[in-house]
């Protein structure tokens, strides 16, 4: 046993708990939530390919940033460019220290960050990569963002092979659309966090 402030850790639980994925079994998709506020409706792809509805996503380029990657690929698929929100995202990462330095020398360190305005990723979901031919386990991050659904979104945006059609469908209707219920999830955690952070939805 080791001691962790007034916890005792369990190191060989924690051994036996752990896993290892060497990089190339490892797939990372980053994709975006992306919501027009004002008339309450969500940006999602129809897949030809698949025959599903589902969130705008992709695959990250070598060393690409996350969250460049959500929206580069949002944009890609849909021709729409989004814009990333600031939100009170629940999170357990650590607040910069900047930030910390503003807090004083009796600030304890959260171990989940509530309130503070940030635009960390909002969830995941997580799953075996079923159109891999080897072996991966696949999480797709999502971040929340905004976009004009009346904007003209820009042509000619999606890769060769490419066959998606952007859909701009209202907030109540998602479970009729979406074939995922974790992208159902993900859509609703995206509410949740810009209502708590003080956005209004549905309110022109």
């Amino acid at each position: 046993m080791a001691r962790h402030g007034d916890e005792q850790l369990d190191m060989d639980q924690i051994d036996m708990s752990m896993t290892f994925s060497p990089a190339h079994e490892v797939g990372i998709s980053c994709g975006t939530v992306t919501i027009d506020p004002g008339r309450a409706k969500v940006l999602i792809i129809w897949n030809n390919r698949l025959q599903i509805h589902q969130l705008p996503k992709g695959r990250r380029n070598v060393e690409e940033h996350w969250f460049d990657t959500a929206l580069r690929e949002t944009h890609e698929e849909t021709g729409f460019t989004a814009t990333p929100l600031a939100l009170k995202v629940p999170t357990r990462a650590q607040l910069p220290k900047r930030a910390l330095s503003n807090k004083g020398k009796g600030y304890k360190k959260l171990e989940i960050l509530w309130d503070y305005v940030s635009r960390e990723f909002i969830g995941t979901c997580s799953y075996p990569d079923p159109q891999s031919k080897s072996p991966s386990f696949k999480t797709v991050y999502y971040w929340a963002a905004t976009c004009d659904s009346n904007s003209t979104p820009d042509k000619d945006t999606q890769d060769e092979g490419e066959n998606l059609v952007p859909k701009w469908i209202d907030l109540v209707d998602i479970e009729k659309f979406l074939r995922f219920g974790a992208e159902v999830a993900v859509v609703k955690k995206a509410v949740a966090d810009m209502k708590r952070s003080g956005h209004k939805i549905g309110e022109q």
